[in-house]
């Protein structure tokens, strides 16, 4: 392997390592905004209540696909909401084998609350870049997920 190719490599190894450490440091600076609020809800959480948000009745399964989790992790996940009072679980109507999750009153009246908190964290963590710089990170980041997803589809091929 030339030199070359050798820093260009190392190059685009810095950037995945930035691009998560930005996302975990970002996730736990998150979980500590809610917890300074006294609000019991993790990062994952968050990303429930945002689809639920959008969508209230969701079907577990749709979180898994959404989160990159096992069944087992998203049942734990949805189950320590139910024991907070932010979601609760019906069966399915239309399929036996599963359960629709809906906020509580309590998850809809936290709405405004916890939007505002993540709002705050989201313009503290971007401030000093410009839109110009953030159009153009989530421009690359869009291409580096296609990328992503494109190779994860050739390793998992059987």
């Amino acid at each position: 392997m030339s030199n070359l190719m050798g820093e260009e490599v190392e190059k685009r190894r810095r950037l995945t390592k930035i691009i998560a450490q930005t996302s975990r440091l970002g996730n736990y600076t998150l979980g500590r905004a809610f917890e300074k609020e006294s609000l019991p809800i993790s990062r994952e959480q968050w990303d429930v209540l945002v689809m639920l948000w959008e969508k209230d009745g969701r079907a577990q399964q749709e979180f898994a696909n959404f989160l990159l989790k096992n069944r087992a992790s998203i049942t734990s996940l949805i189950d320590n909401m139910e024991k907070n009072n932010l979601v609760t679980r019906v069966p399915n109507p239309t399929d036996k084998r599963s359960k629709l999750v809906y906020l509580t009153r309590r998850a809809r009246d936290l709405k405004d609350q916890v939007l505002g908190i993540a709002g705050t964290a989201i313009l503290e963590i971007t401030s000093g870049i410009e839109m110009d710089d953030i159009n153009q990170a989530v421009t690359t980041l869009e291409k580096c997920l296609e990328n992503i997803n494109r190779y994860h589809k050739i390793i998992t091929e059987e």
